[in-house]
């Protein structure tokens, strides 16, 4: 069943574009921040035990909402995980912002590329158009991780629950403003959640790729399990599509095509993820 949500939700992610406009989070980073400050002053709270009670109200609420459906009929909770895999995808089109960037960079329009990178990097950015399309080529494999393919991992994983426990924590993570204490347990919690997606994002560029040039970045193959994550995911994302051009961008020109084509590996990289979810499925070892 988690196959067919996956395929559901992609195809809606594809086809039904306002669907990103019903993605609000603030509801969610509200109620976290809340909790927060309000609590921040005990001793206790402050670390592992105040993460876990933030993260855990959201996700028991799920699985109680989805033990509640499915005791009434199988479909009802087929549905509502169907629901929340959607809503946790993106929350923004990474096609999408892809897309308006190679149009904003071909028409050397740098504001609108400020605008469009700022998206895909969830920050705002400064440059010209050549550091801009830079930054975003690194980016793509990092932001294809938290959209979609981190997403996937952890409904494949935990179903409904997994999805919106890997929303919260990026959503917690980034929004940042919390104390060191906090924010370093927060992290270490984020790269546990990224760290499985994130090697097979990399083994799947290896496959769609050039195997040789995605780890001609590493500094030795121990790279693979204990490099931090994003970092991989950018060397290697741009490793792997380092020879499928002829030749570099002209002198002074933002590099378009390397942009295309590192999207283009994120789309390959999926296809050999829903291939062996599909064969896990047939041989009935999937979830």
């Amino acid at each position: 069943m988690n196959l067919i949500s996956i395929l559901i939700a992609l195809v809606v992610e594809a086809l039904y574009k306002p669907v990103s406009d019903y993605r609000r989070y603030d509801w969610l980073l509200d109620a976290g921040t809340k909790i927060y400050h309000k609590l921040s002053d005990q001793s206790w709270f402050d670390g592992s035990p105040g993460l876990i009670l933030i993260v855990a109200l959201p996700c028991f609420a799920v699985w109680l909402i989805t033990a509640m459906l499915a005791g009434v009929a199988g479909l009802f909770g087929f549905l509502f995980g169907l629901l929340v895999l959607i809503y946790c995808i993106g929350p923004r089109d990474l096609l999408d912002d892809v897309k308006k960037l190679t149009a904003a960079l071909q028409a050397d329009d740098a504001e609108a590329a400020r605008h469009y990178t700022s998206e895909i990097l969830g920050h705002d950015v400064t440059g010209d158009v050549i550091s801009l399309a830079e930054r975003a080529k690194e980016s793509i494999p990092v932001t294809a991780n938290t959209r979609i393919l981190g997403i996937l991992f952890w409904f494949m994983l935990m179903g409904p629950v997994g999805a919106i426990l890997f929303r919260y924590i990026c959503l917690l993570y980034h929004q940042g403003g919390w104390s060191s204490r906090f924010s370093h347990t927060l992290g270490w919690l984020y790269e546990i959640m990224i760290w499985p997606s994130a090697r097979l994002s990399v083994a799947g560029f290896a496959l769609t790729g050039s195997f040789v040039d995605t780890v001609s970045n590493w500094q030795s193959s121990a790279d693979f399990w204990q490099r931090n994550s994003e970092e991989l995911l950018r060397v290697s994302g741009i490793g792997a599509v380092k020879h499928e051009r002829d030749e570099p961008p002209e002198e002074g020109q933002p590099d378009i095509e390397g942009v295309q084509n590192v999207l283009a590996l994120m789309k390959r990289t999926l296809i050999v993820w829903l291939v062996a979810l599909a064969l896990l499925t047939l041989t009935g070892l999937a979830l």
